[in-house]
């Protein structure tokens, strides 16, 4: 991974005047806690070719009074008379020491979550504040290979199906994550098959280790031997519906090796890697999607999974994917969202869903780079499909700035966020996830008042 240097930069040279009247975001990220120096080092981002830096903060987000998180804070948004809709989630956090596993919290989105970037610290938060530990539910072969949690080997010959590949014949049992990774070839031989996860040292310290490793798989024709960490060795019976073994270690592991011996290898949707209490909170990335996949994913499975993991919430990301699409109305988007989201509620009873809005994207002009002109119109759809189904709403439109705003996050110094415009650098990911769980916590503290 190379060396890396600690700095301790002056956040308010970060911005610069510019003549084209790009928003001036200063206030919104002065509003973050930077007081820690993070550590520098450089990792592929997985948007872009070049390399990003990333900016880890010294586990900063700790539990505040109620005067410092109201301010500078853009709070969540609720339906009309329906505004404790997370205190259910509240009580289950402050509770998890009745729990002998963790409760959580599943983060979909487009390609704007890969690499674990804004849910690493959304993780960091809930751990540090409810307990536990470990970066979560990992797919067995990853969309891209970068990450700023992990890093993960695998045998060649397991091969990636995705619920947003067209071409992928399968009967639409994704697993939570709308991906699964089958072995090809597979004969009459026995294969051994090898899976290996190593935390990345770099990331925060609750996500570096794990005590639970959990893993998830169906279709399997014929029975299977896994082999721990080269030493234990735990036979599995044939299963065509969704089954894990799961494995709990006296101390906190850094790494997991399994080996997997059949001449029919299981279909496998992914291995947990958390505590064994607290919140766990897990990256899931659809990139491409417009966050209307779910319902074509096979719900028995999917409402299985949720209550085999006590998936508590649901936090989904999307929007950018429709942005190109420019149109007069969205309605449409709105509709079939709302199908989705309401698809997705009934997985599970009491499931709490928030749902983050679109972010600014810019596109150059004569006059600069300026927003699309159906941002809003996007976020207004997405709002009002949160709201007609009992949904919390984060505009993270306004929360960054909103109209124009996307150019003063390229151009910060260091930048934060890409120059396609889109995406945020890693940098730039964290400081949206701290103003997020700012935005949690002023609800936290409202519960806590109101108990």
């Amino acid at each position: 991974m190379g060396t890396f240097t600690l700095r301790y930069p002056d956040y308010r040279a970060w911005f610069k005047p510019d003549s084209a009247g790009y928003k001036d975001i200063r206030a919104i990220i002065a509003s973050v806690d930077t007081a820690d120096a993070p550590v520098l080092f450089s990792v592929k981002d997985s948007t872009v070719k070049s390399n990003d830096s990333i900016r880890h903060r010294r586990d900063t987000l700790q539990r505040k009074p109620a005067d410092d998180v109201s301010a500078g804070t853009y709070p969540f948004e609720f339906p009309q008379g329906n505004d404790t809709l997370l205190f259910p989630v509240f009580r289950a956090f402050d509770r998890t020491y009745l729990h002998n596993k963790p409760l959580r919290i599943l983060h979909y989105g487009d390609s704007q979550i890969e690499a674990d970037r804004i849910t690493s610290t959304i993780r960091n938060y809930m751990q540090k504040n409810y307990g536990g530990q470990g970066v979560g539910f990992l797919p067995v072969v990853p969309a891209n290979e970068y990450s700023v949690s992990f890093q993960q080997d695998v045998s060649p010959n397991w091969k990636r199906f995705s619920i947003l590949s067209r071409n992928d014949k399968t009967d639409n049992r994704f697993g939570i994550s709308g991906n699964f990774s089958r072995w090809v070839p597979s004969g009459e031989a026995d294969t051994v098959a090898h899976i290996g996860f190593l935390p990345f040292y770099a990331d925060y310290r609750t996500a570096r280790t794990f005590t639970s490793a959990r893993l998830f798989f169906g279709q399997s024709a014929r029975p299977f031997t896994i082999i721990v960490n080269q030493t234990h060795t735990q036979q599995m019976m044939a299963q065509n519906t969704v089954s894990s073994a799961w494995w709990q270690f006296e101390t906190p592991q850094n790494s997991l090796d399994l080996s997997l011996i059949s001449s029919a290898l299981p279909d496998l949707y992914g291995i947990a890697l958390d505590g064994t209490r607290g919140v766990a909170v897990d990256n899931l990335p659809l990139r491409g999607s417009s966050g209307l996949d779910f319902s074509r994913m096979d719900t028995a499975q999917m409402g299985e999974m949720f209550r085999m993991m006590d998936v508590e919430m649901l936090i989904l990301q999307f929007g950018a994917n429709v942005v190109p699409n420019v149109v007069d109305d969205y309605d449409y988007y709105s509709r079939r969202f709302a199908r989705e989201l309401t698809a997705l509620k009934a997985l599970k009873p009491g499931l709490v869903v928030v749902v983050i809005g679109v972010n600014d994207m810019s596109q150059n002009s004569a006059n600069g780079y300026q927003s699309y002109p159906n941002i809003v119109k996007i976020r207004d759809a997405q709002k009002k499909a949160a709201f007609e189904t009992g949904c919390v709403f984060w505009d993270l439109y306004e929360a960054m700035g909103g109209e124009s705003s996307m150019p003063s996050w390229v151009f910060a110094k260091p930048s934060l966020a890409q120059k396609d415009f889109i995406h945020f650098t890693i940098g730039g990911a964290r400081i949206v996830a701290e103003l997020f769980c700012r935005a949690w916590e002023r609800e936290y503290q409202r519960f806590k008042l109101s108990s």
